[in-house]
């Protein structure tokens, strides 16, 4: 009960700082960080990169697909009841739709891809912290996504402004959270090693 309100109070303070962020700014710190995710995924030889499509002020990735996309392959998300199920999208700007909760999704006709063809799950996020800690909207999709998986499945990276990532002391965490292996901000790109959270959590 105590972790999930301070998650709340997580969620609304940086909800309210993401918010407050001039469009100007916004933008900006979005191009910074399309830069860092592409260093990283350069480096790293990630070509099957799930991606999300940008609402309530999440960091917008648009800069990632839009020049070309450095020939790789692009997934989104779509929410289908109370899971989360990618298709690949070959030109974001034609072929997603508004779907659940207003965010904008592949058309449910389209194949669905399975987890061993994606490297990286770029997650959004509200707050992160060192150890890959990771506060979402609350809903929990990319948690029972990641959950779903028998394997060890592709990277997960959580993303964000440099402000959501919290350097002291660690998040609130709770079984059936997933940890990132990454975090990248508009200033850097952080591998995350694990820690334990509570007894009885992730080491």
């Amino acid at each position: 009960m105590e972790g999930a309100r301070a998650k709340r109070g997580w969620r609304l303070r940086m909800g309210q700082l993401r918010e407050a962020l001039p469009r100007e700014r916004y933008a900006g710190l979005s191009r910074l960080l399309c830069r860092r995710l592409e260093a990283l995924l350069s480096l790293l030889g990630l070509r099957r990169v799930a991606v999300y499509a940008a609402v309530r002020r999440e960091a917008d990735l648009s800069g990632l697909w839009e020049p070309g996309g450095m020939g790789r392959r692009y997934f989104f998300p779509r929410v289908a009841g109370e899971e989360l199920v990618f298709h690949e999208v070959e030109k974001p700007s034609r072929d997603l739709r508004p779907g659940e909760f207003g965010i904008p999704a592949p058309d449910p006709v389209t194949p669905a891809a399975d987890a061993g063809e994606m490297d990286a799950v770029l997650a959004p996020g509200l707050a992160f912290d060192l150890a890959g800690g990771r506060v979402g909207s609350g809903r929990g999709f990319y948690d029972r996504w990641a959950a779903s998986l028998r394997e060890r499945g592709p990277l997960l990276v959580g993303v964000g402004f440099s402000f959501q990532l919290v350097r002291d002391g660690r998040l609130p965490w709770s079984p059936g959270d997933r940890r990132v292996d990454w975090v990248v901000t508009d200033r850097e790109a952080v591998r995350c090693l694990p820690c334990r959270y509570a007894p009885g959590g992730e080491e």
